[in-house]
């Protein structure tokens, strides 16, 4: 049985693909979904998710 090996641009096209995936999940669905979690709990009175919900709109960069 012949193993297989991956040739260093196959490795590389993988890695960035993977991370390309990575970056995009956590900008348009989880930070999203985080952000509306963090909301409907500070609503609540959690204090906790008020200061995460702070910083987070604190840390967002508006282009002018």
């Amino acid at each position: 049985m012949e193993s297989f090996h991956l040739g260093i641009w196959s490795s590389l096209i993988i890695v960035t693909a993977f991370s390309f995936l990575v970056i995009f999940l956590d900008g348009y669905v989880v930070k999203p979904w985080r952000e509306r979690r963090w909301r409907r709990l500070a609503e609540s009175g959690d204090k906790e998710a008020q200061e995460l919900l702070r910083i987070a709109k604190s840390a967002k960069v508006s282009e002018e």
